[in-house]
């Protein structure tokens, strides 16, 4: 195998943590109270959810403080264009062009997929649940996110003026490291992700703006990742943004 496409085979691996949040690992619900108040309105909001499709521009990349976040987390920036396809609840694809090569990311199911050229990797992931990809992973919030976290805690604060749930959830691999989650309380649209450290300190924020309203769902239209340093180390703008446009098992093949 070609250094070329060792490296393209490592980026495909990472390219959806770079377009989207932190994948899932599945644990159960354990939150009270606002958790039992959130869960309800994600259901209504997202009942007639089925699938996503958006076009990703990274625009901007500061690959010194991208490695802040991991050794490779850089590579999925080295894509500038991408498409992404989601369908609910676990099926998840980026596909990309890297000069003549098209590269592509898929889990589905139990199934991962990685494609680059010639190269046609799959991976059975039944027993690693971690790795599946769900909604916020796309930018929005759907049931299944309380359904693969165990959600501790769902709190209404302010941020930046807007009334927001803070959510605080974790993985079953790795209870001592919280993640956080801001939603907005009027909409539900998706504001801002962070992931922590045991020792409290950060790893990776993401921070959505420009939503637009899409088939009854706030899509975010830019995502901004921060590193350790809590500088800005990543830009990417979705565009083209359809829900339930109707997404067919051959896309994840």
């Amino acid at each position: 195998m070609s250094r070329r496409l060792k490296a393209l085979l490592g980026a495909a691996f990472l390219l959806a943590a770079g377009l989207s949040g932190a994948a899932a690992v599945r644990a159960q619900s354990a939150g009270k109270g606002s958790c039992d108040e959130l869960l309800s309105l994600v259901r209504k909001q997202t009942a007639l959810f089925r699938d996503l499709r958006l076009d990703v521009e990274i625009t901007q990349q500061n690959q010194k403080e991208l490695a802040t976040i991991s050794d490779d987390f850089g590579k999925a920036y080295e894509f500038k264009r991408s498409k992404l396809v989601f369908r609910s609840p676990d099926s998840f694809k980026v596909s990309a062009k890297a000069g003549v090569v098209n590269v592509s990311y898929i889990v589905s199911g139990n199934t991962k997929i990685v494609r680059a050229g010639f190269i046609n990797k799959k991976t059975d992931i039944s027993k690693t649940p971690h790795k599946k990809q769900i909604a916020i992973d796309a930018g929005i919030l759907d049931e299944t996110f309380f359904k693969q976290y165990t959600v501790r805690d769902c709190r209404r604060e302010t941020l930046d003026g807007r009334s927001v749930y803070k959510v605080t959830a974790v993985r079953s691999n790795a209870p001592d490291k919280e993640q956080y989650t801001w939603v907005d309380a009027s909409d539900l649209r998706l504001l801002k992700r962070e992931k922590r450290e045991a020792d409290g300190s950060l790893i990776a924020r993401h921070v959505y703006t420009k939503h637009k309203l899409v088939g009854g769902l706030w899509v975010p239209g830019e995502m901004r990742v921060y590193g350790r340093n809590e500088k800005l180390a990543g830009t990417s703008v979705y565009t083209n943004a359809r829900v339930n446009s109707g997404v067919e098992d051959k896309e994840f093949r």
